[in-house]
């Protein structure tokens, strides 16, 4: 069996680094094989001489993709499988030394799924602020900062708070892949420019025609938790960019009271949160209601922009 680990890059290439280096020394077993396809997506940074300069048992297929936008880069990697297998991952992780070796094991273990996600934990620095709380209200942020599951069992198709795993937690049977077709171009990161969903749009297509996705506990990608994304201004930002992309995603509500071309309900839940924020006692509480205020203003600049476009 052959594993393709397909990787999209910009402009990151020590961090890149280390997850190629981490995926060469995972575990393959005899018999299997390991495959790196790695799409640069328009970086000028020295992406290209880092991959180069890799040494290890897998091939390693280095592809520039000038196009800028993840899901553009993610398509033209689409394009190289060859594997029975394609595993989807980040360029700022690292995986664990079994990572391959549950991943075929899963394969193996579950003939009747197709589409599986895996373990993500998160790799947290020091000192996180104090106004940040990811285990009560605001455990929305998980996915900014690490991922959906966390369990130590696997499970058919449960996730919290969703219903697929992320991008850089999913593996497929490659005829799968080819069945689901690419990803949706106006999704997604575009260099600096924040973007998502694009990963939850393929996976939900995925469900859409009757695939479950099985959970596997024991295919571990530890994810690091950096500095930058612990800033109120970066997940002010995100939760705007992600209420846009969520209505992009869903091609916006229907059949529902509209004004200006968004629910009317938006306009009162913003409001609402605009109040929390204002009158809130704690930090804590005052930054959940700014964050759901990003979010919900982010749905209605994407709702107007659609209606008037």
């Amino acid at each position: 069996m052959t594993i393709d680990v397909l990787i999209c890059t910009f402009n990151r290439s020590q961090r890149l680094k280390s997850a190629l280096e981490s995926i060469l020394r995972a575990r393959v077993p005899e018999g299997h094989r390991l495959r790196l396809i790695v799409v640069d997506n328009n970086s000028n940074d020295d992406t290209e001489q880092v991959v180069g300069s890799l040494q290890g048992g897998a091939e390693i297929v280095y592809v520039f993709e000038a196009r800028q936008g993840k899901s553009y880069a993610l398509n033209a990697g689409l394009g190289l499988l060859s594997g029975e297998v394609v595993a989807f991952t980040d360029d700022d992780v690292i995986v664990d030394e079994n990572w391959l070796l549950e991943i075929i094991r899963a394969i193996e273990r579950y003939p009747q799924y197709d589409c599986f996600g895996l373990k993500v934990v998160g790799v947290w620095p020091a000192n996180v602020p104090s106004w940040l709380d990811v285990t009560g209200k605001m455990g929305f942020l998980r996915t900014a900062l690490l991922d959906l599951a966390n369990r130590d069992q696997d499970q058919d198709g449960t996730y919290e708070g969703s219903k697929t795993p992320g991008g850089l937690s999913m593996f497929f049977r490659r005829a799968a892949v080819e069945e689901n077709g690419p990803f949706r171009i106006d999704l997604g990161p575009k260099g600096r420019r924040l973007g998502f969903s694009e990963d939850v749009e393929y996976c939900q297509r995925f469900l859409s025609r009757g695939k479950r996705f099985m959970y596997v506990s024991q295919a571990i990608v530890y994810h690091p938790v950096h500095p930058e994304r612990l800033q109120k201004s970066y997940l002010l930002k995100w939760q705007f960019y992600c209420g846009r992309s969520e209505v992009r995603r869903t091609h916006g509500s229907r059949g529902i009271a509209m004004l200006l071309g968004a629910p009317r309900y938006l306009f009162r839940r913003v409001a609402e949160h605009a109040v929390g924020w204002t009158f809130s006692r704690t930090s804590k509480d005052r930054f959940y209601h700014r964050l759901r205020l990003y979010y919900g203003a982010g749905e209605l600049f994407e709702y107007i922009r659609l209606r008037f476009s």
